[in-house]
């Protein structure tokens, strides 16, 4: 066995260990230290959901109470990773605003609003391939967080469900093949 790459796969195999558990502490360090920070957000949350899904005809996202879903996901059921990738997307959609336009996102008009969705919606890393590989390593985006937890408690809301989406508490016969009607609301089952 050459020794020179012996010596060099036992220094190269120390290194990856020494730099997964600084990585593994700081990520520690991050998740216990901001738990239980997004309680503060609360108002900027229920302006985020209400742009993605807005009141019409149908309840919107903010009235339906989607922020508390995402609140409570969050809160008690993300991992560190997506927790501390999502507290700082608030943070850092909150200074782009305040760069952009001098105001709070609360404040900003709906153009304003749906210009800084789209832009965190057409960033590199929100597609395709660069998104998964991106999501393995550093765990999912803010903004994928947001978009997939604002459907979820929207569908899963009484408001949705019954408003929303077709709800029949007492289903019928099961048909497996139907054909969907123009303007027919879509089921409230997964």
């Amino acid at each position: 066995m050459n020794r020179r790459k012996a010596i060099g796969g036992i220094l190269g195999l120390a290194g990856v260990s020494y730099a997964s558990v600084i990585g593994v502490s700081h990520f520690k360090e991050n998740s216990t230290e901001s738990r239980g920070k997004l309680a503060a957000h609360a108002n900027f949350l229920a302006e985020l959901v209400d742009v993605i899904i807005p009141a019409t005809s149908t309840p919107g996202a903010k009235m339906a109470g989607v922020q508390d879903y995402i609140i409570n996901y969050m809160e008690d059921c993300s991992s560190s990773k997506e927790y501390t990738n999502f507290l700082n997307g608030l943070n850092d959609l909150h200074e782009r605003c305040e760069n952009a336009y001098g105001c709070n996102f609360e404040d900003c008009s709906a153009s304003q609003k749906n210009e800084l969705l789209e832009n965190l919606d057409n960033s590199w890393y929100s597609k395709g391939l660069l998104m998964k590989i991106n999501n393995k390593l550093l765990g999912r985006s803010f903004f994928n967080l947001l978009k997939t937890l604002t459907i979820e408690g929207y569908c899963t809301s009484f408001m949705g469900a019954t408003k929303h989406l077709e709800y029949l508490p007492i289903p019928g016969r099961y048909k497996a093949i139907t054909s969907l009607q123009t303007n027919q609301k879509s089921w409230a089952t997964k």
